[in-house]
């Protein structure tokens, strides 16, 4: 019995059902514009934008924290977050150096302000590392970067379509996996970016596996499921793919180069 009543509350407490109200597909596009443009523009638009997300992810998530009765900073969590994707325009060196201050500023300035450091850590680190990661990957290869985008937002266009009318839990998830291997195979017939045909096919396969753990990880970092809010839902499927990515990419190219 108790197996029974724990199973749906574990459910409600991580599982992320898009909602069909309200502006999201329009901020879907308009996002996917915007990271297309920045993409165009160089590495510097890229931080610029992920860092802001990044920002403005972490201090939504430390609002909802506060009216749950967590008092942190939200300032101090926005600058933490930008860090990372800022410091990551230097290179790995930087990427981890921006890590350390990120962790530095959460803790000293926490102390100093009286701000709730777990819930910084909690609400800044992680968007934190994914959009460096997310830098990282366009400075090592743009093109790499650009086909990330486009399997990262064939995810996001399969579970919202799918997930947002669903009764389902897993039916939006499983629309999105089936969205990124359709484009995968075009990416693996075309070889677009650095990658050949099967190189291709691994990469896909990675955002197909990684991309939809994001949402319970986003789900998480907040007090709940429901109250994750939009910049960090947009960011949650590039959570655990952009570092694996970028590592991986960085693998592949130093084979094939």
């Amino acid at each position: 019995m108790s197996g029974s009543r724990a199973t749906p509350a574990l459910v409600r407490r991580f599982a992320y059902l898009p909602k069909p109200d309200g502006p999201h597909a329009r901020l879907g596009v308009l996002w996917f514009i915007a990271a297309c443009a920045a993409c165009a523009l160089g590495t510097i638009a890229v931080a610029v934008l992920f860092a802001a997300v990044a920002a403005i992810a972490a201090m939504q998530t430390i609002r909802t924290w506060s009216d749950n009765g967590r008092q942190a900073t939200p300032l101090l969590g926005g600058i933490a977050a930008a860090i990372v994707p800022i410091a990551a325009l230097v290179g790995p060196i930087g990427f981890i150096a921006g890590v350390v201050v990120s962790v530095a500023v959460l803790i000293i300035g926490g102390g100093v302000l009286r701000s709730n450091v777990i819930v910084g850590l909690r609400s800044a680190l992680l968007p934190a590392i994914a959009a460096g990661s997310v830098v990282l990957i366009g400075r090592t290869d743009m093109g790499a970067l650009v086909v990330l985008l486009i399997l990262v937002s064939a995810y996001e266009v399969g579970d919202y379509l799918m997930g947002s009318e669903a009764n389902s839990v897993f039916e939006g998830p499983l629309s999105g996996i089936a969205a990124v291997l359709v484009v995968t195979f075009a990416e693996a017939v075309f070889q677009l970016g650095p990658f050949e045909t099967r190189a291709g096919w691994v990469f896909g396969a990675l955002v197909a596996a990684l991309a939809p753990l994001g949402a319970p990880l986003a789900s998480a970092l907040a007090p709940s499921a429901s109250s994750a809010g939009p910049a960090l839902r947009r960011l949650d499927a590039w959570f655990v793919v952009a570092p694996v990515w970028g590592l991986m990419l960085i693998n592949y190219l130093s084979q094939i180069g």
